[in-house]
């Protein structure tokens, strides 16, 4: 058998080309940034798109089997150019097999390509929502966020259901909602998810025997045009009282009749907040 060819010259200068490329875009996108200093409404932030072969090889699969269980994933286009994750979940426990329990399955995002100066990440403050277009089962799954952490089993997690087995639907998860797991477990302490340092998103199923399927078609990060991150867009005159009902003032009223001296004024998609004194 012939000994693995090397890697040529030519394949290692369009490595080191395509490293420098990514560093000379961070540097352009930043120093846009600076000069702009924008921090305008956008409707939504674009993550993945999953419509073909190369944007399905940026994601990692895995299941018990990885460890000696019996359950199986697999990764795949469709012919309608969108990911299914499918396989089949088992929480049998082969005999001899160093295992207290199985029974899942996963994939997650790999983590965007290094640059010279950083590992980019995916910043979504200003943004309410993850939106999820996808068509799923009747199964119970999970959506997973990770970011940059002292502690790599920090998972910030939600549930995902279908309301429509068997149909596209587009999914809205705050990310505020999201809840810091450990392991499987929900801390006790929770912290708040650093939204400007979003590494990876993945999918999982667990301890639910029998097939499961998961079909993706993009995921973004989104605002409505009621949202601007954490922040509420009101027309002119509305507000939202202290138990966050919306109200509208009345004739002769302002704003600082109702909230007080301190209030945030959203000017239109123009312009930015600002805060009054």
């Amino acid at each position: 058998m012939p000994p693995p060819a090397k890697p040529s010259l030519g394949h290692g200068l369009r490595v080191l080309s395509s490293y420098f490329r990514r560093s000379w875009d961070y540097i352009s996108d930043q120093s846009s940034n600076t000069i702009k200093f924008s921090y305008d409404w956008k409707s939504d932030l674009p993550m993945y798109k999953l419509n073909s072969v190369e944007a399905l090889q940026d994601w990692v699969v895995g299941s018990d089997a990885d460890i000696g269980g019996l359950s199986e994933a697999f990764w795949g286009l469709t012919n309608d150019r969108t990911a299914l994750f499918w396989g089949k979940i088992s929480t049998e426990i082969p005999q001899g097999a160093k295992l207290d329990r199985s029974g899942y399955a996963g994939i997650r995002s790999k983590e965007k390509q290094l640059t010279l100066f950083h590992r980019p990440r995916w910043d979504t403050s200003l943004y309410r929502y993850l939106a999820i277009r996808a068509r799923g089962d009747t199964r119970q799954w999970f959506v997973n966020l990770q970011t940059d952490s002292m502690y790599p089993t920090y998972l910030w997690q939600h549930r995902l259901y279908f309301k429509n087995p068997g149909e596209w639907e587009t999914i809205m998860i705050p990310f505020r909602d999201f809840v810091l797991t450990s392991q499987g477990y929900v801390q006790k302490r929770q912290l708040a998810m650093d939204r400007t340092k979003i590494k990876t998103v993945g999918f999982s199923i667990v301890r639910q025997p029998g097939d499961f399927s998961l079909e993706l078609d993009w995921i973004k990060a989104i605002n409505t045009p009621r949202t601007f991150g954490d922040y509420d867009v009101l027309d002119k005159g509305e507000y939202l009282d202290q138990q966050g009902n919306l109200r509208r003032l009345k004739e002769g009223q302002d704003l600082k009749d109702v909230l007080g001296t301190r209030v945030r004024v959203w000017d239109g998609p123009e312009k930015s907040p600002h805060r009054e004194k």
